[in-house]
């Protein structure tokens, strides 16, 4: 996984953590399965699945920020005045 491509500049370090930690923890339970140790394996896959939701939180608020991004390239390109709609919204919200 390129890391970069999935998450915003301000969570790569965070993501590249949660990255290993995901990669560490997928070892473990391996680890402990084939060990037999059934009940270890169970609740590293909790910490599993935790490690992958923050992963999943930070590439959903990078998805997020590049489909506004996308949209407000698009309403320029279009000769909307991007300033505009936001004191717009801004106006619709205070009122």
């Amino acid at each position: 996984m390129k890391i970069e491509d999935h998450f915003l500049p301000e969570d790569i370090k965070r993501a590249s953590e949660e990255y290993w930690c995901v990669m560490d923890l997928l070892s473990d339970v391996m680890d402990n399965v084939f060990a037999g140790d059934i009940e270890m394996a169970k609740h590293r896959s909790i910490d599993l699945l935790k490690s992958i939701h923050e992963l999943s939180k930070m590439s959903d608020k990078k998805t997020a920020t590049d489909r506004r991004l996308e949209m407000v390239n698009e309403l320029n390109a279009a000769g909307v005045n991007i300033e505009l709609v936001r004191r717009h919204l801004s106006e619709k919200q205070n009122s």
